[in-house]
């Protein structure tokens, strides 16, 4: 038998195996005109039951209407309307005046100046339906000079005088919920591509049955959009790897992960890294086979990127074109201010506990505070199914889900600033790609596949009832026991503004002291009736007070600390804690964790 000339065969990285013989077509003079290789090839022997999964475009067709694909439709349906619920009632969290007034400026002026985080794509999407509010775009020396800080907060406070706040910030969320949907849809395909339909399945329902992904995911943030970008470069990867070197359709396909490498690098900073891993897959996955055609192809994709990304810069600021270089002016510009910016440390809290700067292990434990204990069980079990799984499906797994995942996690733990679970969003949706694995460790027909099926459906539904249960209010959703949540996390996780709107209703009336941790641009003074808590004696402190938890347990822990030993006698949404005071505090510092609610009925707050 003549030795194949591809370099990536079907069953993953590396030199092609020997396949097994199949049906052979003879033809005339007994000429062997095809031999079809056994799809089983390369299998290890627990793992050969069952056929390969179908992946053509009719199969897909077939499958409208079946159970699969009703499930898929009702979860959408059910995170669709929570979204847009929530993405309504939610005021503007910390960054979001950031990112839509960037986006606004660059689509209405062609100018990045407002736009110091780079890349500009995600936010420019993002802002293009809020322009149907006709948001108010203020010229300001702040404008002029780009200074982005001081003008978002003067774009937001422009919106609120004008009472397009509201309209404007819902357009704006629109997109990333949309994003948010069609992330869900990309990890359905890749568990399909890699493991089979039902893998594909429980993947992207464990994707929408998450309080974390629907807190984010009606948020203009760039987690989500970069989220989206990962699963993209990871599908276009499966595709090139699923296919020999010599198969026709392998030159589409390196375009297709080229243009996935540059979108990402578009939307994130670290997209940066997508686009040279990629391209690393690519030449050393052939290298036996091709040698030097596949470092061209690794190339190719790289240089494909590359374009895409001056492209995008283009299209949005066509006075880019004044500053050739390697990369858009304005791109390097803002990587060094990132570089910058993102490695100073920052306050942390978890558990219970303070801290400045980075700690490596607040990452898998933020995950058991925001992530359901039932999709975490699965996510453990994905190291099972990837075992398990076809010599193929598992190879090409490795190189394009958990290499990307390692990637981005040995470049997110060990930075500085533990402020939120939603930096590891990109690789939670890797691993949940993983985890649907689980449901093909048993092969179809024997008998505990139906057992694991129905353990499996019933920790996707525990956790769709989770996510169900946050709402209104899946930005502060933890899981129990870590309730309520501000005495166990902080930031993002809990309190990242999202309860102005919900503030302003509660205070009517009520004249309290506030202290409010939100965007630039919204103080106590947009609080009709309202004080400043922090600029208030204690001595002088009666009657009610609002203290947003962040600014409690991380940004204003030194003050605040002696209130940390008061119990708070309600919350709004779990976000802004609600004290009263009879008399004077008693101002003696308090421990590191905020006193839990005080006892039902209590009128007043107490020192606990």
């Amino acid at each position: 038998m003549t030795r194949r000339s591809g370099g990536l065969c079907p069953s993953g990285v590396g030199r092609p195996t020997e396949p097994r013989a199949g049906p052979t077509v003879v033809g005339p003079a007994g000429t062997i005109l095809s031999s079809v290789p056994d799809p089983r090839a390369g299998r290890p022997d627990h793992a050969a039951a069952g056929p390969l999964p179908d992946r053509s475009p009719g199969r897909l067709r077939a499958e409208v209407g079946t159970p699969r694909v009703v499930a898929m439709a009702l979860f959408a349906a059910v995170f669709l309307a929570l979204g847009l619920h929530q993405a309504w009632a939610d005021s503007p969290t910390f960054d979001e005046p950031v990112y839509v007034a960037a986006g606004v400026s660059s689509l209405t002026t062609h100018d990045l100046r407002i736009n110091p985080e780079h890349p500009p794509l995600a936010k420019a999407l993002a802002a293009l339906p809020s322009l149907l509010a006709h948001p108010v775009i203020p010229r300001t020396t702040a404008w002029q000079q780009g200074k982005e800080r001081i003008y978002s907060a003067q774009f937001l406070q422009a919106q609120l005088q004008a009472g397009t706040l509201q309209r404007v910030m819902f357009l704006a969320r629109l997109v990333p919920l949309a994003e948010a949907l069609l992330a869900g849809v990309l990890i359905y395909l890749l568990g399909r591509r890699l493991f089979g339909t039902a893998a594909g399945l429980v993947a992207a329902l464990l994707w929408w049955a998450g309080p974390l992904v629907l807190g984010l995911g009606h948020l203009d943030g760039i987690d989500l959009p970069f989220t989206l970008s990962v699963l993209v470069v990871s599908l276009a990867l499966v595709r090139l790897l699923e296919v020999d070197r010599d198969d026709p359709s392998v030159r589409r396909r390196l375009l297709e992960l080229g243009l996935a490498c540059g979108l990402a690098a578009c939307v994130k900073d670290t997209g940066l890294l997508l686009a040279a891993l990629a391209p690393a897959v690519v030449a050393v996955s052939g290298w036996r086979a091709r040698r030097w055609s596949t470092l061209a192809d690794a190339i190719g994709v790289g240089v494909v990127a590359w374009l895409l990304i001056w492209v995008v810069y283009l299209v949005i600021a066509p006075g880019q074109a004044l500053h050739p270089g390697l990369l858009p002016h304005a791109d390097l510009v803002g990587l060094r201010y990132l570089g910058s910016n993102d490695t100073m440390s920052g306050p942390g809290f978890l558990f219970g506990s303070y801290w400045n700067g980075g700690r490596w292990w607040y990452w898998p434990a933020v995950l058991l505070v925001k992530v359901p204990a039932t999709t975490v069980v699965l996510l453990l079990l994905a190291v099972v199914g990837l075992i398990v799984a076809r010599r193929d499906a598992r190879r090409r797994a490795l190189a394009a889900l958990v290499l990307p995942a390692v990637v981005l996690a040995a470049f997110t733990v060990p930075g500085p600033r533990d402020i939120g679970a939603r930096y590891l969003l990109p690789v939670l949706a890797l691993w949940l790609v993983a985890a649907g694995s689980v449901v093909e460790v048993v092969p179809r027909g024997q008998t505990p596949r139906r057992y694991l099926n129905a353990a499996v459906a019933v920790l996707v539904a525990v956790s769709a009832l989770f996510t169900v249960g946050s709402n209104p209010h899946s930005i502060a959703w933890t899981m129990p026991p870590f309730r309520p949540g501000y005495r166990f996390a902080s930031n993002s996780d809990v309190d990242w503004g999202q309860d102005f709107y919900r503030l302003l209703d509660w205070s009517k009336g009520r004249h309290p002291a506030v202290d409010y941790f939100g965007p630039r641009g919204i103080t106590s003074a947009d609080v009709p009736g309202a004080t400043s808590f922090v600029a208030t004696p204690p001595s002088q402190l009666r009657g009610w007070a609002a203290v947003s938890a962040t600014e409690l347990t991380t940004d204003d822990h030194d003050r605040l600390s002696w209130l940390r030993a008061y119990c708070p006698v309600g919350s709004i949404g779990g976000s802004i804690l609600l004290y009263r005071f009879d008399r004077p505090p008693n101002t003696a510092a308090g421990p590191d964790r905020p006193a839990g609610p005080c006892p039902s009925g209590s009128v007043f707050s107490s020192r606990r």
